[in-house]
């Protein structure tokens, strides 16, 4: 065996009995510790002493053997009586309590005032406002029938100027020489037969109504005349529109 490997296997040797050592050093050490703290007293905590004295009262000397009796509560005081208010004292109350009836009054009177003269002022208003919406109506009206008047009398005007004229002399001679040929001649008919014809018309020339006024033929003269006239509508209308008229007037004497 060389010397490296001895020297070796001497060292691991004398590790091993060192690592011994202080693994049983450890083991005394602790083992002597418990034992020392065992041994040593443990030190009784410190009580703190505390004095009292009882004090019993007692109302009267008691015999041995014999018990006491409690001693009773002491009765409560009476409450105090309420002093009675003075004369000064009950007018001043009676004082105030006028004044806040008075206020009271007066403030509903007030409000009462109030309420009335809103009511007041708003009937006036309505008033006014009935007379406004009134007049103007009334101004409406009048401006209408004023309207209407001047159109009335325009046409007047036009209708006047128109009568007479030209326009209307024709019309006629046409509405005339209408109903002559759808007349047909009674046997009684005499020469000159000269009757007024009445008409009524609508827009258009549409007859409505005849009727026959002052005639020299007999009643079969005013029968045939009055359905001459049914027959020829609707009639003629004239070139100027302010001649039309829904009652025309006209006479009939077929023999001219």
């Amino acid at each position: 065996m060389s010397l490296a490997v001895q020297g070796d296997r001497r060292r691991k040797r004398w590790l091993a009995v060192l690592l011994s050592i202080l693994v049983h050093g450890g083991i005394v050490a602790a083992v002597g510790w418990s034992w020392w703290t065992m041994r040593t007293p443990v030190r009784a905590p410190q009580q703190l002493a505390i004095e009292a004295t009882v004090v019993v009262a007692r109302t009267a000397t008691a015999t041995p053997g014999t018990a006491v009796a409690p001693a009773a509560p002491a009765p409560a005081p009476p409450a105090p009586t309420p002093a009675a208010p003075s004369a000064q004292q009950l007018e001043q109350q009676r004082a105030e309590e006028q004044a806040r009836h008075e206020h009271e009054q007066e403030a509903a009177a007030a409000a009462q005032r109030q309420e009335q003269e809103a009511a007041a002022r708003a009937a006036k208003e309505a008033e006014q406002r009935a007379a406004d919406e009134q007049a103007q109506r009334a101004a409406r009206e009048k401006s209408k029938r004023e309207s209407e008047l001047r159109a009335q009398l325009a046409t007047e005007e036009r209708v006047n100027a128109a009568r007479g004229s030209a326009d209307e002399v024709a019309w006629l001679a046409l509405i005339r020489d209408r109903v002559t040929r759808a007349w047909i001649r009674p046997p009684s008919a005499r020469a000159g037969v000269n009757c007024e014809v009445l008409v009524t018309q609508v827009p258009g020339g549409v007859v409505t109504g005849v009727q026959i006024g002052s005639c020299n033929g007999d009643a079969a003269v005013r029968e045939s005349i009055e359905a001459a006239v049914y027959r020829a509508s609707p009639l003629p209308t004239p070139t100027n529109p302010d001649l039309f008229d829904r009652n025309l007037k006209f006479n009939f004497h077929p023999d001219e």
